[in-house]
C-alpha cells in the first residue's frame, strides 16, 4: 500500500510540536508495518516540500511534483482540516479517485477551503480522530462515513539518564497562555520544586511567568530536545499539563485535542496531572491520572499539595504507542480502499 501523508509543517531534527511530530512518528510506524509512505508539506497555496528523511528538514518541490505524489499513491492521509494542504489533497484525491483520510490536530493556516466549513467533510472517505472530543469538534453531525479513534503515541523519546537534581513537578511545552503554566506557578506549594522546559513564544507572557515564579523553587530551561525531555521525565514526580480555556480577554475553544506531552510522560511511567479539557482529559482518565479543573488556581493548589502528600496513582492499562496508532490507521486505510473498490464494482 502506498500512502501519502499531507501536513502543514514539520520541524526536522529534534524540534517538533505535537502535530508536526505526529506525522513523522506515524510515518515511521507505518513503514515498520511494511507500508510505503511519503510525506508532502503544504505550508501555503504556493509553498510545497517533501520530507525524504524523517529527522531532517524537508526539501522544496513544485506543484507538479505534488500532483505526481498524489497520483502515485493509493490513498491520501491529510493532517489538519483548516489548512491549504487539505484543499489540495481534497481536490487532487477527487481528481485521481484516491480515498481521502483526515486527521485533525487543531491547528491551521490561511486556506480558501475554510470558507466552505463542514461541507468539505463530504469529500473525506474516512477519518482517524486523535480523541472522541476531536471527533465531536470536527464532525458533530457525522458526515464522514467511516471513522476511528486512533489516539497517539508517546514511545518516541530516547533513553536518557536523569538529571543530578530531583524535582517534584515538571512542565513541558511552549510558553504561551493557553498552555496554562501561570496557573501552576500561582498554585505551586512553597515547599515544591518545578522545572519548566519550553521556548518562550510571547514576551509579555514570559515576563508574567517570571513574576509569578519569583521567590519559588522554579527552574526555567529553554532546551526541550527529545533527550532533555526524556531526562526530565526521569527526574520529576509528576508532569503537569495545566492547559486553560481562557486567559484574560482571550478564550481557547480547542486547548488540547490530545496532549502528546502527556503520552510521553505516561510511556515513561511518569504520573501526570492535567486539566479537564478536550482529548487530554480522555487520555488521563484512560490511564487513571489526576484531572483538575482548567484555570482554577485553588483546585490546582489543593491538587498539587495532595500529590506531594499521597502515593502516585496506579497506572491503568493503556497502549499509547505509535505501533498501535499505525495498526489502527492501516485498518482504516484498508476499509477506505475496500469501499472505494466496492463502489466502483457497483457502478
Amino acid at each position: 500500500m502506498r500512502v501519502l501523508l499531507v501536513t502543514l509543517d514539520v520541524f526536522g531534527g529534534t524540534k517538533k510540536g505535537g502535530g508536526e511530530r505526529y506525522v513523522t512518528e506515524l510515518a515511521r510506524a507505518l513503514r515498520k508495518r511494511g507500508l510505503s509512505v511519503e510525506i508532502a508539506v503544504v505550508r501555503s497555496m504556493n509553498n510545497f516540500s517533501k520530507l525524504n528523511d524523517l529527522d531532517s528538514a524537508s526539501e522544496k518541490i513544485s506543484f507538479t511534483q505534488l500532483v505526481a505524489m498524489v497520483r502515485a499513491s493509493d490513498l491520501v492521509h491529510v493532517h489538519q482540516l483548516n489548512a491549504p494542504g487539505f484543499d489540495y489533497a481534497a481536490a487532487l484525491s477527487t481528481l485521481f479517485r484516491k480515498p481521502l483520510i483526515l486527521t485533525d490536530h487543531g491547528g491551521g493556516a490561511l486556506a480558501l477551503g475554510r470558507g466552505l466549513g463542514r461541507t468539505r467533510l463530504h469529500l473525506v472517505s474516512a477519518a482517524g480522530f486523535v480523541s472522541r472530543w476531536s471527533q465531536t469538534d470536527v464532525d458533530p453531525n457525522g458526515i464522514i462515513p467511516r471513522t476511528a479513534i486512533i489516539l497517539g503515541g508517546g514511545d518516541h523519546l530516547p533513553s536518557a539518564p536523569p538529571f543530578p537534581e530531583r524535582y517534584d513537578f515538571g512542565f513541558v511545552g511552549r510558553l504561551v497562555p493557553h498552555k496554562g503554566l501561570h496557573i501552576v506557578l500561582e498554585a505551586l506549594p512553597a515547599e515544591a520544586s518545578l522545572i519548566v522546559a519550553g521556548q518562550p513564544r510571547d514576551a509579555d507572557y514570559r515576563r508574567e511567568l517570571s513574576r509569578l515564579a519569583d521567590g519559588k523553587q522554579v527552574t526555567f530551561a529553554e532546551d526541550a530536545s527529545d533527550t532533555f525531555v526524556a531526562s526530565l521525565h526521569r527526574s520529576i514526580g509528576f508532569l503537569l499539563v495545566p492547559s486553560v480555556e481562557a486567559y484574560r480577554d482571550a478564550t481557547y475553544s480547542r486547548p488540547e485535542l490530545l496532549g502528546i506531552v502527556a503520552l510521553e510522560a505516561l510511556s515513561a511511567s511518569t504520573p501526570v496531572i492535567g486539566s479537564d479539557v478536550g482529548g487530554l482529559a480522555e487520555v488521563l482518565r484512560t490511564a487513571g491520572q489526576l484531572i483538575l479543573p482548567p484555570g482554577d488556581v485553588e483546585a490546582w493548589r489543593t491538587g498539587l499539595a495532595r500529590a506531594l502528600a499521597e502515593t502516585p496513582p496506579a497506572f491503568q492499562a493503556h497502549d499509547f504507542t505509535w505501533g498501535a496508532v499505525a495498526r489502527k490507521c492501516a485498518v482504516l486505510y484498508e476499509t477506505a480502499l475496500l469501499h472505494r473498490h466496492v463502489g466502483r464494482r457497483a457502478a
